[in-house]
């Protein structure tokens, strides 16, 4: 497995829990020192989580993926929360609520049961928008 790549550059017409990459972000860039950019304030979400308390806030959309691996499994956490590690779908997109920049995101590769890369993607670049 030659490693883990990430990016920020989702199609514009990406569904993404009923929202495009543009309602999300603007001018989101990975790094050398990790993620910087803007996250727009979204209020009343419910297709990102039935829990009230995680409908409206901050939300990054990162694309992940393995190369020149096609059946790696990925699984990513952000960590300082209650957010349990959890395996991408095939699409390697995920949606992260982002409520304090100091947090990072901890990307696993494994395949046949075996970890074989991991990244931490420090956010500290990140403005979020206030409502």
């Amino acid at each position: 497995m030659t490693g883990l790549s990430v990016d920020a550059d989702i199609a514009a017409g990406t569904d993404l829990l009923g929202k495009s990459i543009s309602d999300l972000q603007e001018d989101v860039e990975i790094g050398e020192f990790g993620v910087s950019g803007t996250l727009k304030h979204i209020t009343g979400w419910t297709a990102f989580s039935g829990d009230t308390t995680e409908q409206s806030g901050n939300y990054i959309a990162l694309h992940f993926e393995v190369d020149g691996v096609d059946d790696a499994t990925i699984t990513v956490q952000l960590t300082k929360g209650r957010n349990p590690a959890k395996a991408l779908d095939s699409d390697g997109i995920c949606i992260f609520r982002i409520a304090d920049a100091a947090q990072e995101i901890i990307v696993t590769a494994s395949k046949d049961g075996y970890r074989t890369a991991t990244m931490r993607l420090p956010i500290h670049g990140l403005t979020l928008e206030e409502e």
